[in-house]
């Protein structure tokens, strides 16, 4: 550059500086947005798997609630009601637990949650891999069964289709498992096996109201009335009296007559 000739003053770049910082705070933004919010790739996925102990269960449980995904905490085997909790579920705006996991019994443990505006209660038994859900009960904690032993007990010593009858529903009443098993005829399907858990695993009562004996066909038929899950409902049992080893039980209807 030579003397005389004119330089033109350079321009200051602080808008340039200003209109970057803007970008980038638009940008950050609306990452957080999608990453906290929708989709919410950043938040932390609640655990809908664990149950290696109860209170991993029961919170598993919770969470599955409010997400919709609780198939896997359930027992192979479980209440019949749970299968309609499982339906109003679907309509849950989420869970949150309200009474911890806590020992009822030898082999069985409880918790509650609300959901929607109620209580329910589940029941918690140990299970192959660690813990399963067998009851969901609307209202308050399932009562506790008196043991989770599924083996059949001995066959009882009994003479006539009604005694083995009686001793079923006996049973039935007490929610020994082990006990109803054992009066089923061995070639019962185990549809028929699964359903009477299924009922114990409730909670049913029931009344023998008239048994009808059929010498001709070998077979009789109980009548019942009771309350299942709280909800009245008669009931039917029909035994094989000519089976070998004994009278026993060929089948069982919880909720029909």
């Amino acid at each position: 550059m030579t003397y005389g000739q004119y330089a033109p003053p350079k321009k200051p770049k602080t808008w340039l500086w200003i209109t970057l910082a803007l970008v980038f705070v638009l940008i950050a933004g609306g990452v957080a947005f999608a990453g906290f919010v929708t989709p919410g790739f950043f938040k932390s996925k609640a655990d809908t798997s664990s149950r290696a102990t109860p209170e991993q269960l029961s919170q598993s449980f919770v969470n599955g609630v409010s997400e919709g995904r609780v198939s896997r905490l359930w027992c192979a085997i479980r209440s019949k009601r749970s299968y309609a909790f499982e339906q109003l579920m679907g309509a849950s705006g989420g869970a949150q637990l309200s009474t911890p996991a806590h020992q009822r019994a030898a082999q069985e443990y409880s918790a509650a949650f609300t959901s929607s505006a109620q209580t329910v209660g589940i029941a918690m038994i140990p299970a192959e891999g660690g813990w399963c859900v067998r009851d969901a009960k609307v209202g308050g904690e399932p009562e506790p069964l008196p043991g989770v032993e599924t083996r059949p007990s001995p066959r009882p010593d009994v003479k006539t289709g009604e005694e083995a009858g009686t001793e079923f529903v006996d049973a039935i009443n007490a929610r020994d498992i082990p006990a109803a098993l054992a009066v089923l005829c061995g070639e019962v399907p185990d549809t028929t096996r699964e359903g009477v858990q299924q009922i114990i695993h409730g909670e049913a009562r029931y009344t023998v109201d008239k048994a009808d004996v059929l010498t001709t066909a070998e077979q009789t038929i109980l009548h019942l009335s009771g309350l299942v899950d709280g909800v009245q409902a008669p009931g039917r049992v029909e035994t094989e009296d000519g089976a070998e080893g004994g009278p026993c039980v060929a089948s069982f209807s919880p909720d029909s007559d």
